[in-house]
């Protein structure tokens, strides 16, 4: 088990640490390595961060020896705090990338103020009948029984 905890911690030192990358050098992939060493450090340090605050809470209770879970505990919440907002930040990083600077929305919310419900329920009459086969178009087969 120490074997296993000695080998994360030098993967994510090594990964914090490592300064060449042996791939297409570029700007875009030095900012997707610089991005995602950000990224762990978010999340490292929120781990860290609630680790100590985990720690403190030991002062405040008459046994710390029976309450050490709080440091576990408190690093987990810090570590669900920062994986949290590197989420949120990616989220907003890809939506950036797909949409650009706001102009491309912008002209994406005009077309919309411009489908209204009404618009909406034309269109979709429209497709239906473009897309349906006439009822009589149909063969019916019709059976008669007499006793």
């Amino acid at each position: 088990m120490k074997s296993f905890k000695l080998a994360i911690i030098f993967s994510v030192i090594s990964a914090i640490s490592a300064n060449n990358v042996f791939a297409q050098s570029g700007g875009e992939l030095d900012e997707l390595v610089s991005g995602t060493k950000n990224d762990l450090l978010v999340v490292v340090g929120g781990g860290l961060a609630g680790a100590v605050l985990g720690l403190s809470t030991l002062s405040f209770v008459d046994e710390p020896k029976k309450h050490t879970r709080n440091i576990i505990v408190g690093a987990s919440i810090g570590i669900i705090i920062g994986v949290a907002y590197v989420a949120m930040s990616q989220a907003t990083r890809s939506q950036e990338m797909i949409y650009g600077d706001g102009g491309e929305q912008a002209s994406l919310t005009e077309d919309r103020k411009g489908f209204s419900t009404y618009s909406r329920f034309d269109w979709h009459d429209e497709e239906v009948a473009n897309n349906t086969v006439a009822i009589n178009q149909i063969s019916q087969i019709g059976y008669q029984f007499n006793f």
